[in-house]
């Protein structure tokens, strides 16, 4: 008795967490239980209005429960299969529909029911019209899903499915399943309700008709769902950003100034303004002023650190930059040929730069060095304030996205409320709290990172929350000298959509480079910038690596830009897939999206939320109707012919 007890509970708590398709089609196996019973009993049958209007009453109530389910934007997608199963989905819908007009006119409370032949002619039109019945339409269907594995289709080019649609390959397969199984409630519903009314209006028995067509729904519905739950638990949950068609403000933004192409006479890098080294002496220097107002008047001045120096060649022509840009030139030729950066026309006209002798004992060369100067022109800010979303009044994470406000980069995110099931209405964003890093009231490593020659590594990490838990926070932090990745994450109650703050916690990955198994450093090799040149720039970034911000090439740029780029496009899961809603999602990641001889960007991705665990297509009660008279009717052979 107590086994009985315990998996009867067991079985209630299972179904409480099936998505709210498989829930809704567990609601109308009930109905339908309850409706049979009511149509075998001829005091049911003519009492009131007459059973066939009870009926329509009964059904209406069940579109309100179809009706709270999102609708989903029909996906397309380059599949042949899919395309000839959307058709069928689209014929189905469009039955359910004028059905349902039909149903909503009887139910009516002022309506006078219409003649018993239009309610015969449509309960035949669902059964057995030899053009294009509803049973035909579901039974060609089934057909095309056992015809291939349609699901698993979409994991041979999941990139370019995230990409086209901004939906994760899970995502996509999840969405996939709903349209087909809501669909096939609908077809369902209708043929039953047919049933029911020929039952009602004395054409026969139907109660072997209506549980054949029962038993192979729940075939085909269970098959359905398999596949389905087969191919979320292998299709990838990454939801990023591709490369976009134009490369502007609003889709990446740049580190400035941090390590930048410095041309600087020998005789300024020591107090003594003597000559006496070479450029390669001057690892570490600064600035001590501007000998005789040579070039360096013309130029603004490192008022950092100048780091590794080099001599290239002694006379150059200097093409300098706008003063409006964060470069400083924009491209440099030596006299010996040799050309740093983009050559060509130059807007501001070129300088010439000569190095000299001094007594005929020291040259005093022109170096080619790296500046790190923290001034006000350079943004090399990270915030380290957590974008949280408000818990309290059950708000989860939708999106997320890295923004540069004034010289701070900051994470921000998109929020929306969590409810029942998994579904989260549509989301807002999260206005981050803009902050000046010169300003008293924030210090550097509480509030925020600054980016400096030693400190200049970003981990890559890819973080999920565990079971049961779901995103609702991230932030950046320091490790050692790494600007390092976390999320947050809290569980809920998959059923009521309920979150319990009070456990929420910070995930991170803290291996370091201390650790038994260090990160991996991912290094860049010559790298000229990513919004120049036609590669395609993919991620090349794995979990458990880190990559420092550096130079862009001395050849391909003069070292004037720091790579690698920040990708501030949104990563907000597409509304397309869900009008009415977000999506759920229960982790995110940073990474790097590259090619080789291209500095790459630096962004942010999300996981979707991983719904195979609630994917699951219960039978119906094993007796819907104990009642069999068991014989057949030519009506249910007509249905059989179509």
């Amino acid at each position: 008795m107590r086994l009985a007890a315990l998996f009867a509970l067991l079985t209630v708590a299972a179904a409480s967490e099936l998505t709210q398709v498989d829930h809704v089609r567990q609601k109308f196996y009930n109905l339908e239980q309850e409706l049979w019973v009511n149509v075998t009993d001829p005091q049911w049958r003519d009492a009131g209005l007459g059973g066939d209007v009870e009926l329509t009453k009964a059904f209406a109530a069940f579109n309100e429960h179809v009706e709270s389910i999102p609708r989903i934007k029909r996906i397309t997608l380059k599949s042949w299969l899919w395309t000839k199963v959307s058709e069928k989905l689209v014929i189905i819908d469009g039955f359910y529909k004028n059905f349902m007009e039909f149903v909503m006119r009887q139910a009516s409370p002022a309506s006078v029911p219409s003649p018993v032949r239009d309610w015969l002619d449509m309960a035949e039109t669902v059964l057995m019209d030899p053009r294009a019945s509803v049973a035909q339409a579901v039974r060609k269907l089934h057909g095309y899903l056992e015809h291939a594995d349609m699901f698993r289709s979409v994991l041979q080019d999941e990139d370019a499915e995230v990409c086209d649609l901004q939906l994760s390959a899970h995502q996509l397969i999840f969405d996939m399943y709903n349209t087909i199984a809501l669909t096939e409630i609908k077809g369902y519903a209708m043929m039953q309700f047919s049933w029911m009314l020929l039952r009602i209006y004395g054409r026969g028995n139907f109660t072997q008709e209506a549980s054949l067509t029962r038993q192979r729904y729940a075939e085909r519905t269970g098959q359905t769902a398999t596949a389905a739950r087969a191919a979320l638990a292998s299709a990838k949950r990454d939801l990023y950003k591709c490369e976009p068609s134009v490369y502007n403000a609003d889709t990446f933004a740049e580190v400035t100034r941090l390590l930048q192409g410095y041309i600087e006479n020998e005789v300024d890098m020591n107090p003594d303004n003597t000559c006496k080294e070479n450029c390669g002496y001057y690892t570490l220097a600064q600035n001590y002023g501007c000998y005789k107002d040579q070039y360096c008047v013309k130029q603004s001045r490192c008022n950092g650190r100048i780091i590794d120096c080099q001599f290239v060649d002694s006379d150059m022509w200097v093409c300098p930059a706008s003063h409006y840009s964060s470069r400083r030139y924009e491209y440099i030729e030596y006299e010996n040929g040799r050309v740093l950066g983009k050559g060509g026309k130059c807007d501001l006209g070129t300088t010439k730069v000569d190095s000299w002798w001094r007594w005929l004992f020291w040259h005093c060369s022109y170096c080619m060095c790296l500046c790190d100067d923290a001034s006000y022109n350079s943004h090399r800010y990270f915030s380290l304030r957590p974008s949280v979303s408000d818990i309290v009044r059950n708000k989860v994470v939708t999106g997320i996205r890295l923004v540069k406000v004034g010289r701070v980069f900051h994470l921000k995110i998109h929020q929306g409320t969590l409810v029942e099931r998994g579904f989260v209405e549509s989301s807002e964003e999260v206005q981050v709290k803009a902050f000046d890093p010169s300003n008293a009231d924030v210090k550097d490593g509480v509030d925020y990172h600054k980016l400096t020659y030693e400190r200049r590594a970003i981990d890559l990490d890819e973080l999920d929350s565990p079971s049961g838990y779901v995103l609702t926070g991230v932030r950046f932090q320091m490790i050692g000298a790494h600007l390092h990745f976390e999320i947050r994450s809290t569980p809920f109650n998959y059923t009521t959509g309920k979150l319990w703050p009070e456990k929420s916690q910070w995930i991170s990955n803290d291996n370091t480079e201390g650790s038994t198994k260090p990160r991996s450093r991912m290094q860049l090799h010559k790298p000229d910038l990513p919004t120049r040149g036609d590669k395609i720039l993919k991620i090349d970034s794995t979990h458990d690596q880190y990559i420092e911000f550096t130079h862009s090439d001395f050849d391909a740029d003069a070292a004037q830009s720091t790579v690698p780029f920040i990708d501030v496009q949104p990563v907000v899961p597409s509304k397309a897939s869900n009008s009415k809603g977000a999506t759920l999602n229960s982790g995110a990641g940073v990474y790097h999206r590259g090619a080789p001889g291209s500095g790459g960007f630096i962004a942010v991705k999300l996981l979707t939320y991983d719904y195979s665990q609630h994917v699951k297509a219960e039978p119906p009660p094993d007796e819907l109707l104990k009642e069999d008279e068991g014989f057949t009717t030519e009506i249910s052979n007509k249905v059989e012919a179509n």
